[in-house]
């Protein structure tokens, strides 16, 4: 079976970090018997009215690449240009691809831009399509008109949508009503279970708690480690436990932080942004990962500190009930009364590290979920 895997959500070496999970789904795939070809269409601002330059490669895991690197000064329009995509990338499949590879399945990922571009590929060349679906801001896109109706049109004759939650799946059948549910099928994404292995945990006099994210200003938060940097510094006070919180990740809101972290009663310290093998170092070394948010549509942060067999605290938003409960964590209200009685609660329990490891590992693995995607694909 040929595959071809679409996004405008994809690593390049201008923005390495960006849409890693969605090339996670590509080396899922190319773990089963599938043959897959990635199509990334990646715009950037730049100098130029617009330049197109196209880099064509096997990446380290022996996928065919192909990067569509539109650049301009007027990134932003040609990012909304639908119908310019659209032409563009279906100009580059002909001239690149249809000669010695005719797929199958167009496999989309995220239905802004992407997904609406595989629907006009897909119906050009009458193939399937599916539509993984990561996206959180679905219902401010289906509430401008100029997108509303192309966005709706794909979702409805996609012949699976596959959303990386229960939450988000839900989410999709509360904005799109007349979607059959049948054609909802959840899918979640990978954890690199070599990267994120468990280790015994070294014994140390103090609770060693970490935390990671994108520390980001917003008009709306998203993550909120106020929450938990002053909940552990209440939980110190009361209990006299030392404790130690390591935070990992970068963002314009790292000079507030470290503010406000110099305010408290215990050490807080600043690791910046690492690659994976040291994020999973600081997890594996920790007690305790702490997670507050507002929104979250899987949650990989937490469910890679669940690969360490690392307990988690985190707020009960969106996602993230899927993925904590009593046996590997405590959930929390967003308010620091909550998250005090959490941390209280998770400290006085005793959990099994490594049998949280092998639960996630099952379900999150590069072949657990490469057998499910070709299982989809075989349906179709």
């Amino acid at each position: 079976m040929k595959v071809l895997f679409l996004s405008s959500w994809y690593p390049s070496a201008e923005n390495p970090a960006f849409g890693v999970f969605v090339k996670e789904h590509a080396k899922s795939i190319h773990t089963t018997s599938a043959e897959i070809v990635v199509l990334a269409v990646l715009v950037f601002r730049s100098g130029d009215l617009l330049k197109i330059h196209v880099k064509d490669y096997k990446d380290e895991s022996g996928i065919r690449t192909i990067e569509i690197i539109i650049r301009s000064r007027f990134r932003d329009i040609i990012h909304h240009l639908v119908w310019f995509q659209k032409h563009i990338v279906y100009h580059y499949f002909r001239k690149l691809i249809l000669k010695n590879f005719q797929p199958d399945i167009i496999h989309s990922n995220v239905i802004f831009p992407a997904g609406i571009t595989g629907d006009f590929i897909a119906r050009k060349i009458n193939k399937p399509h599916i539509i993984t679906e990561h996206w959180s801001k679905i219902g401010d896109l289906l509430r401008k008109p100029v997108f509303s109706a192309s966005a709706r049109k794909a979702y409805t004759k996609a012949r699976a949508i596959l959303p990386v939650s229960e939450f988000l799946r839900n989410h999709l059948l509360d904005l799109l009503p007349d979607l059959p549910p049948t054609k909802l099928r959840v899918v979640p994404n990978i954890i690199d279970s070599e990267t994120f292995a468990n280790v015994e945990k070294e014994v140390s006099d103090e609770l060693r708690f970490c935390a990671l994210a994108t520390w980001a200003t917003k008009r709306k938060p998203d993550k909120l480690p106020e929450l938990f940097i002053e909940a552990l510094n209440n939980f110190h006070l009361k209990t006299g436990k030392k404790v130690r919180l390591t935070m990992l990740g970068g963002g314009d809101r790292l000079d507030e932080l470290k503010a406000l972290a110099s305010k408290q009663s215990y050490p807080i310290e600043f690791a910046g942004s690492i690659p994976k093998p040291d994020i999973a170092l600081q997890m594996q070394k920790a007690d305790f990962f702490v997670h507050a948010s507002t929104i979250e549509t899987f949650g990989v942060v937490v469910a890679e500190a669940l690969m360490t067999g690392t307990p988690v605290i985190c707020s009960r938003v969106a996602a993230l009930p899927e993925l904590v409960n009593q046996s590997n964590g405590v959930l929390c209200e967003n308010s620091v009364e909550s998250w005090v009685d959490g941390i209280e609660k998770a400290v006085i329990t005793t959990f099994d590290n490594q049998k949280i490891a092998q639960t996630v590992r099952d379900k999150f693995s590069y072949r657990a979920v490469g057998r499910k995607i070709e299982d989809i694909y075989k349906d179709l």
